[in-house]
Protein backbone atom coordinates (compact mmCIF):
# COMPACT_ATOMS: atom_id res chain seq x y z
CA UNK A 1 0.00 0.00 0.00
CA UNK A 2 1.22 3.70 -0.76
CA UNK A 3 0.31 6.49 1.66
CA UNK A 4 1.16 10.48 0.67
CA UNK A 5 2.29 12.78 2.71
CA UNK A 6 -1.39 14.18 3.61
CA UNK A 7 -2.54 10.79 5.11
CA UNK A 8 0.79 10.84 6.88
CA UNK A 9 0.28 13.77 8.55
CA UNK A 10 -3.44 12.81 9.51
CA UNK A 11 -2.09 10.10 11.56
CA UNK A 12 -4.80 9.46 14.41
CA UNK A 13 -3.93 11.90 17.27
CA UNK A 14 -4.42 8.49 19.20
CA UNK A 15 -1.47 7.08 17.83
CA UNK A 16 0.61 10.41 18.65
CA UNK A 17 -0.58 10.78 22.03
CA UNK A 18 -0.80 7.12 22.72
CA UNK A 19 2.55 6.60 22.00
CA UNK A 20 4.47 9.40 22.91
CA UNK A 21 2.04 10.04 26.47
CA UNK A 22 4.93 8.61 28.23
CA UNK A 23 7.39 5.69 28.41
CA UNK A 24 9.92 4.25 30.90
CA UNK A 25 11.46 1.37 32.47
CA UNK A 26 10.61 -0.61 34.95
CA UNK A 27 10.93 -0.34 38.10
CA UNK A 28 13.19 -3.34 38.65
CA UNK A 29 15.08 -1.32 36.20
CA UNK A 30 15.68 1.77 37.84
CA UNK A 31 18.62 3.01 39.82
CA UNK A 32 19.01 1.63 43.27
CA UNK A 33 19.22 4.61 45.04
CA UNK A 34 18.82 8.16 44.52
CA UNK A 35 21.15 10.50 46.02
CA UNK A 36 19.93 12.44 48.36
CA UNK A 37 20.59 16.24 49.52
CA UNK A 38 20.78 18.32 52.94
CA UNK A 39 18.08 16.43 55.68
CA UNK A 40 17.52 13.17 53.43
CA UNK A 41 15.07 14.14 50.54
CA UNK A 42 15.34 13.48 47.14
CA UNK A 43 16.85 16.24 44.79
CA UNK A 44 14.39 17.92 42.37
CA UNK A 45 16.42 15.54 39.40
CA UNK A 46 16.07 12.54 41.43
CA UNK A 47 12.54 13.39 42.06
CA UNK A 48 11.81 14.43 38.61
CA UNK A 49 13.39 10.75 37.32
CA UNK A 50 10.97 8.68 39.44
CA UNK A 51 8.21 10.45 38.10
CA UNK A 52 8.74 9.61 34.70
CA UNK A 53 9.46 5.84 35.80
CA UNK A 54 6.40 5.84 37.89
CA UNK A 55 4.30 7.39 34.84
CA UNK A 56 5.60 4.55 32.17
CA UNK A 57 5.76 1.88 34.51
CA UNK A 58 2.87 2.18 36.84
CA UNK A 59 0.19 4.53 34.52
CA UNK A 60 0.78 3.59 30.84
CA UNK A 61 2.47 -0.74 31.47
CA UNK A 62 0.41 -1.19 34.35
CA UNK A 63 -3.17 1.25 32.97
CA UNK A 64 -3.10 2.39 36.09
CA UNK A 65 -4.41 6.06 35.15
CA UNK A 66 -5.69 6.54 38.67
CA UNK A 67 -2.38 7.37 39.55
CA UNK A 68 -1.93 10.27 37.11
CA UNK A 69 -2.90 13.01 39.66
CA UNK A 70 -0.10 12.76 41.34
CA UNK A 71 2.46 12.86 38.53
CA UNK A 72 1.25 15.26 36.26
CA UNK A 73 -0.29 18.74 36.66
CA UNK A 74 -3.77 19.23 36.87
CA UNK A 75 -3.41 21.47 33.47
CA UNK A 76 -0.69 19.69 31.76
CA UNK A 77 0.20 20.35 27.90
CA UNK A 78 1.03 17.45 25.69
CA UNK A 79 2.77 18.93 22.73
CA UNK A 80 2.56 16.54 19.80
CA UNK A 81 3.68 17.77 16.36
CA UNK A 82 0.86 20.02 15.42
CA UNK A 83 -1.86 18.96 17.98
CA UNK A 84 -1.76 19.93 21.49
CA UNK A 85 -4.00 19.07 24.30
CA UNK A 86 -4.87 20.83 27.70
CA UNK A 87 -5.47 19.23 31.09
CA UNK A 88 -5.17 15.88 32.96
CA UNK A 89 -8.36 14.39 31.27
CA UNK A 90 -7.29 14.97 28.01
CA UNK A 91 -3.75 13.25 29.18
CA UNK A 92 -5.49 10.08 30.23
CA UNK A 93 -7.53 10.24 27.55
CA UNK A 94 -4.51 10.03 25.47
CA UNK A 95 -3.10 6.80 27.44
CA UNK A 96 -6.56 5.39 27.47
CA UNK A 97 -6.28 5.67 23.62
CA UNK A 98 -2.92 3.67 23.70
CA UNK A 99 -4.43 0.66 25.94
CA UNK A 100 -6.87 0.93 22.90
CA UNK A 101 -4.75 0.62 20.10
CA UNK A 102 -2.29 -1.61 21.54
CA UNK A 103 -4.02 -4.01 24.83
CA UNK A 104 -0.86 -5.66 25.06
CA UNK A 105 1.84 -2.84 24.98
CA UNK A 106 5.02 -2.68 26.80
CA UNK A 107 6.90 0.29 27.42
CA UNK A 108 11.08 0.56 28.22
CA UNK A 109 12.78 3.18 29.00
CA UNK A 110 16.30 2.73 27.45
CA UNK A 111 17.17 6.47 28.92
CA UNK A 112 16.21 9.15 30.96
CA UNK A 113 18.22 12.23 31.60
CA UNK A 114 17.04 15.33 33.80
CA UNK A 115 18.35 18.62 34.83
CA UNK A 116 16.88 22.05 36.63
CA UNK A 117 13.21 21.54 35.65
CA UNK A 118 13.47 19.67 32.62
CA UNK A 119 13.60 15.81 31.71
CA UNK A 120 13.98 13.51 28.78
CA UNK A 121 13.29 10.03 27.75
CA UNK A 122 14.18 8.02 25.34
CA UNK A 123 12.01 5.06 25.47
CA UNK A 124 10.50 1.64 22.83
CA UNK A 125 7.26 -0.03 23.02
CA UNK A 126 6.56 -3.50 21.81
CA UNK A 127 2.95 -4.06 20.84
CA UNK A 128 0.68 -5.95 18.85
CA UNK A 129 -0.80 -4.48 15.79
CA UNK A 130 -4.38 -5.44 16.31
CA UNK A 131 -6.55 -2.75 15.25
CA UNK A 132 -6.14 -0.67 11.68
CA UNK A 133 -3.77 2.36 11.30
CA UNK A 134 -4.92 4.45 8.60
CA UNK A 135 -7.04 2.50 7.11
CA UNK A 136 -4.54 -0.10 7.29
CA UNK A 137 -6.18 -3.35 8.36
CA UNK A 138 -4.36 -5.23 11.43
CA UNK A 139 -1.41 -7.55 10.57
CA UNK A 140 -1.81 -9.39 14.08
CA UNK A 141 2.11 -8.94 14.26
CA UNK A 142 4.23 -7.62 17.08
CA UNK A 143 5.74 -3.69 15.93
CA UNK A 144 8.98 -2.10 17.76
CA UNK A 145 8.31 1.54 18.06
CA UNK A 146 11.07 3.90 19.11
CA UNK A 147 10.39 7.65 20.54
CA UNK A 148 11.76 10.39 22.09
CA UNK A 149 10.13 12.56 25.10
CA UNK A 150 10.59 15.52 26.99
CA UNK A 151 9.00 16.73 29.65
CA UNK A 152 9.22 20.19 31.44
CA UNK A 153 8.09 20.09 35.65
CA UNK A 154 6.74 22.06 38.21
CA UNK A 155 7.52 21.26 41.40
CA UNK A 156 7.67 17.43 40.99
CA UNK A 157 4.72 17.08 38.81
CA UNK A 158 5.19 16.79 34.79
CA UNK A 159 3.70 20.15 33.42
CA UNK A 160 4.40 19.89 29.91
CA UNK A 161 5.81 17.62 26.91
CA UNK A 162 7.32 17.39 23.89
CA UNK A 163 6.49 14.12 21.58
CA UNK A 164 8.61 12.76 18.94
CA UNK A 165 7.73 9.30 17.83
CA UNK A 166 8.90 6.95 14.97
CA UNK A 167 5.41 6.58 12.80
CA UNK A 168 7.20 6.20 9.98
CA UNK A 169 8.76 2.82 11.18
CA UNK A 170 5.41 1.89 12.60
CA UNK A 171 4.25 2.47 8.72
CA UNK A 172 6.66 0.70 7.35
CA UNK A 173 6.23 -2.35 9.64
CA UNK A 174 2.35 -2.76 8.77
CA UNK A 175 3.38 -2.94 4.89
CA UNK A 176 3.21 0.84 4.17
CA UNK A 177 4.81 1.67 0.90
CA UNK A 178 6.61 5.23 1.71
CA UNK A 179 7.67 7.11 -1.21
CA UNK A 180 11.11 7.26 -1.40
CA UNK A 181 12.10 4.40 0.68
CA UNK A 182 12.90 0.82 0.02
CA UNK A 183 10.11 -1.59 0.89
CA UNK A 184 11.03 -2.70 4.49
CA UNK A 185 12.10 -6.70 4.37
CA UNK A 186 9.18 -9.13 6.08
CA UNK A 187 6.56 -6.48 5.76
CA UNK A 188 4.92 -8.21 2.77
CA UNK A 189 1.13 -8.85 3.88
Amino acid sequence: MKIDAFRLKSLPIAFSVAIGALALNSAAQQPAAHSMQGGGQMSNVDAHAATIHRLYEECLNQGRTDLLPELVTANVVNHTGSNEQRGLAAFEQGMQQVRAMYPDRHFTVDDVLANGDKGAARWTMVATNTVPILGVAPTGRQLTNHGVVFYRFEGVKIAEVWIQVDQLGVLRQIGVQIPGLPAKAGAER
